[in-house]
């Protein structure tokens, strides 16, 4: 049987390489962040496949460009709202420890207004090619992830709160 901190012992050379230094050794803070991180992986991975492709292949990295292209308006309005609905779903996810159709709310908030104001820019803005291409392709996922969205944001108003991957465990929040 393993000891309750051993999840968390992590071992590195020091800086001139001499002697290892074991950090965090056994501490129940560093095993519970390890453990619920690992909760959250394994509710990723109960989701069905097709939606993992979603947000890891498309979702999460079209939200995340604008970081790269703050030096365009669009790139500046996808960095702050596209990731802003992004980073806002990190708390659920501690929280709740996992993927749950509360998450839908956060996207709703940050990516509502965003699609009207890159379908904006798009009418009225003179755009380089790579901000065009940029402000096309969050339209699309965010508008096809806020279909989804909405369905999942009804559901959970009506009672489906539970974390996938852990159902029997948190049907009732």
């Amino acid at each position: 049987m393993r000891r309750a901190g051993s999840a968390a012992r992590f071992a590195f050379q020091g800086i001139s390489g001499s002697r290892p230094c074991v950090l965090f050794s056994g501490s129940p803070i560093v095993a519970g962040m390890i453990a619920r991180i690992s909760r959250i992986f394994r509710s990723l991975f109960s989701l069905p496949a097709w939606v993992i492709v979603w947000m890891l292949v498309f979702l999460i990295p079209a939200n995340l460009a604008g970081l790269f292209m703050l030096d365009t308006e669009s790139g500046r309005w996808i960095a702050l709202l596209g990731a802003g609905g992004l980073l806002v779903n990190l708390v659920p996810l501690l929280v709740n420890g996992g993927f749950s159709r509360v998450l839908a709310f956060a996207h709703l908030l940050f990516w509502l207004p965003l699609e009207f104001v890159l379908l904006a820019r798009l009418l009225t803005a003179d755009m380089g090619s790579a901000e065009l291409r940029l402000t096309l392709v969050v339209l699309v996922i965010n508008g096809i992830s806020l279909c989804f969205d909405v369905i999942d944001a009804r559901r959970w108003l009506r009672g489906e709160r539970a974390v996938f991957g852990f159902e029997e465990e948190t049907a009732r929040l």
